[in-house]
């Protein structure tokens, strides 16, 4: 019987190191490729290789607001994506599994299809394809539409070209294997829309980076930390066609040190770090809020203290974001609801940022940095105003006068002169 869900949860099970990642990745850009809304959540564990991980999609045929919490569809790449897992599979729920990897299997009712991916993989030697052979097999029983899941394997795998041409066949024998063993409807088939509605498929690091590029930041000093490391990679993939310049540094301190270094020069200026990173920045935050110095500072959270859990989740640095440091040191702290929102949000983190001179923290989390998310494109520039907000220079006038950087003003805010200004030089003394 086919059911009647608007949306689909899927989950997939799996190793590190072994695709499941990939699988899920896939899938996901593939439903959205053919007109579905997407909402997902991953997990990944701190080895750098091995150890259980998932990927859960939400696939609706309207907006999907949250990643579901039963899983409808339950992919188990081996015997723990299984035991992990089943108990958060619906009771009318299907399992979609390989049969070499789960020997002693009670589905307690539930209804399976056995993909023998490794098998597959294996007859052609290509065993490292497995997880695209049960992507093929996805691609068919949901009706996806095998063009398009060449595309997208294309796209996402082409950078490696000499195994590009096995990992299409892996994708084109789990499609044929599962067309020719299960031609019947699968349970939990949607309908896909007539015509397709331009859209993105964005992570929040990605809507983040893409909303400070949109915003003018042209100065990205970082240092690399999970999970704020996606919004670095996609800020130097796109920032040097802007006219930007990235700098890894090498650590924290001198990342937030850089950045305020780059907007007293007169670049939009931002970083990325994650709670221990926000920790040592916490001087450097009361300096660009006393020398009145515009700076963007995204933390993307997770699981704490110290260290912590850099692989988990978390929304724990609400405090140390509004009120860390010492003395009176006023900052603007924002909060992104959702993938959307995080390009808005770094949009209007810059706007407050440069107009008020002063420090503007926006605050993620790994699982939305994480998250990729379907969002139509940008409608308006400048989020909630009609205009961006700009910093305020002095004016010529200004400038051949008796100049004062922090002269009090009828709204509070002192014209920032420029190094190299004529007549801008000031001292400024603590």
């Amino acid at each position: 019987m086919i059911k009647s869900e608007q949306t689909v949860v899927v989950r997939v099970g799996g190793e590190a190191g072994e695709g499941t990642i990939t699988l899920g990745d896939l899938f996901t850009r593939i439903a959205a490729r053919v007109g579905l809304e997407v909402y997902t959540f991953r997990t990944y564990p701190s080895e750098i290789k091995g150890g259980q991980v998932l990927v859960q999609a939400r696939i609706g045929v309207q907006r999907v607001l949250s990643e579901g919490d039963e899983a409808d569809v339950l992919v188990a790449m081996n015997e723990q994506g299984w035991t992990d897992n089943r108990e958060d599979l619906r009771l009318q729920g299907v399992l979609i599994y390989d049969p070499a990897a789960l020997e002693r299997l009670n589905t307690r009712g539930r209804d399976s299809y056995e993909i023998p991916a490794g098998e597959i993989a294996k007859s052609f030697d290509w065993l490292r394809g497995k997880n695209l052979v049960m992507v093929g097999a996805l691609t068919w029983l949901f009706r996806l539409g095998l063009n398009a899941a060449r595309d997208v394997v294309q796209e996402r795998m082409g950078r490696h070209a000499d195994v590009l041409p096995q990992n299409l066949r892996a994708l084109e024998e789990g499609y044929a294997y599962a067309k020719e063993h299960y031609p019947e409807a699968f349970p939990y088939t949607l309908p896909l829309p007539e015509t397709l509605e331009e859209r993105l498929l964005l992570s929040g690091a990605e809507a983040l980076a893409l909303g400070a590029l949109e915003a003018g930041c042209r100065f990205y000093a970082g240092y690399p930390i999970t999970p704020a490391t996606g919004i670095m990679e996609t800020m130097a993939k796109y920032l040097p066609a802007f006219g930007g310049t990235l700098v890894q540094a090498e650590d924290e301190i001198a990342a937030i040190s850089m950045i305020i270094g780059g907007s007293f020069g007169g670049l939009r200026s931002m970083t990325a770090t994650s709670g221990p990173g926000l920790s040592l920045m916490i001087e450097s935050l009361g300096l660009a809020s006393i020398a009145e110095i515009p700076i963007v500072v995204v933390n993307v959270q997770r699981g704490g203290p110290s260290t912590g859990l850099p692989t988990k989740t978390s929304q724990g640095d609400l405090f140390l974001s509004l009120y860390g440091g010492h003395g009176d040191a006023p900052r603007f702290v924002l909060a992104p609801d959702s993938v959307k929102d995080c390009y808005y949000q770094m949009i209007n983190a810059f706007s407050l940022a440069e107009y008020f001179q002063t420090p503007v923290i926006v605050l993620s989390d790994q699982a939305m940095a994480s998250r990729l998310e379907t969002v139509p494109y940008p409608e308006s520039l400048c989020g909630v105003w009609s205009e961006c907000l700009e910093r305020r220079l002095p004016t010529e006038k200004e400038l051949a006068g008796d100049y004062r950087r922090y002269r009090d003003s009828e709204n509070g805010i002192s014209p920032m002169a420029l190094p190299g200004m004529k007549g801008g030089m000031y001292l400024a003394e603590s």
